[in-house]
C-alpha cells in the first residue's frame, strides 16, 4: 500500500452514523474524522460520560471518571489508499498498540455518503460527510503543551467550519488489547495514568482566522474553552 495521496473524494470531515460489530450496532458513540490529502483525525466519545463539569484537570478525577477516560478513542497519522482499500496508519493512538491493523474496503453509496467494512476484522461502518467540510482543508504541524507544561509535537487540522487539534501524550503506553486491559494488567502508579491520559484530541467550531472553540474532547473539561491556533 504505497498510494499516500487521498482521492478528493475523500477529503471532509466524516461523521460515522453506525457501527455494526459481532452482535453489537453501535449509533450512541460520537465519532468525527477529518481526512486531509495524506492525513487524518479521529475521535471516538461513547455515550455514557460521567460528569465533568466541576473538573479542571486529570488530577481532580475520581476513579469512575477515569475508568471512562480510559475507554475514548482517538488518533491521527497517514492514510493509504490503495483502489477501494484503505488503511490508517496511526503514528499517535489513545488507545494502546494491539497488533491489529486499521484496514477497511470503502464503497461510497454516494458523493457523501461512505459504507466501511472491516478487512482483517468483522465490522461495518456508515459515514456521513459534513457538508462544505471539504472546502479550506488544511493541517499543520505545530506544538502543544502537555499538562508536565513541557512542550511536545501536536497538529491541527481545519476544514471550512471545523478544526481538530491532536497532542498527544509523551509517554509510551504498554502493548495491550486496549486502555482498561493494561490499567488491570499493569496496575499504573496514579501519576502514571495521568500520563497515559494526557492525550488531547479536541474537534470543534472555527470562531475566526486565528481561534475556535472546542465542542468535543477526550479532555471533557477543556470542552467550551476556546484555542488560538498557533
Amino acid at each position: 500500500m504505497g498510494v499516500t495521496q487521498v482521492p478528493k473524494a475523500y477529503l471532509g470531515m466524516w461523521r460515522r452514523r453506525l457501527l455494526e460489530q459481532a452482535e453489537t450496532i453501535d449509533t450512541t458513540t460520537t465519532v468525527f474524522m477529518i481526512q486531509t490529502e495524506q492525513y487524518h483525525a479521529d475521535i471516538r466519545i461513547p455515550a455514557n460520560r460521567p460528569n465533568f463539569s466541576d473538573i479542571n484537570r486529570l488530577e481532580d478525577c475520581n476513579s469512575e471518571q477515569l475508568n471512562w477516560l480510559a475507554t475514548q478513542q482517538g488518533f491521527t497519522g497517514i492514510t493509504q489508499i490503495n483502489g477501494n482499500v484503505s488503511q490508517w496508519l496511526r503514528d499517535h493512538d489513545f488507545q494502546p498498540f494491539n497488533h491489529q491493523r486499521d484496514i477497511g474496503e470503502m464503497v461510497f453509496e454516494s458523493d457523501d455518503v461512505l459504507v466501511e467494512t472491516g478487512v482483517d476484522v468483522e465490522y461495518l461502518e456508515i459515514w456521513d460527510r459534513v457538508p462544505d467540510s471539504h472546502l479550506n482543508l488544511t493541517v499543520s504541524h505545530i506544538t502543544g503543551e502537555n499538562r508536565h507544561k513541557i512542550k511536545v509535537p501536536a497538529r491541527l487540522f481545519t476544514t471550512n467550519k471545523t478544526f481538530a487539534y491532536v497532542r498527544p501524550r509523551n509517554v509510551q503506553l504498554p502493548i495491550a488489547k486496549n486502555m482498561i486491559e493494561a490499567i488491570e494488567h499493569f496496575d499504573p502508579s496514579t501519576e502514571t495514568l495521568f500520563d497515559w491520559l494526557d492525550f488531547e484530541i479536541s474537534f470543534g467550531e472555527i470562531l475566526g482566522p486565528q481561534h475556535g472553540v472546542i465542542t468535543l474532547s477526550t479532555v471533557p473539561f477543556k470542552e467550551g474553552n476556546e484555542i488560538v491556533f498557533s
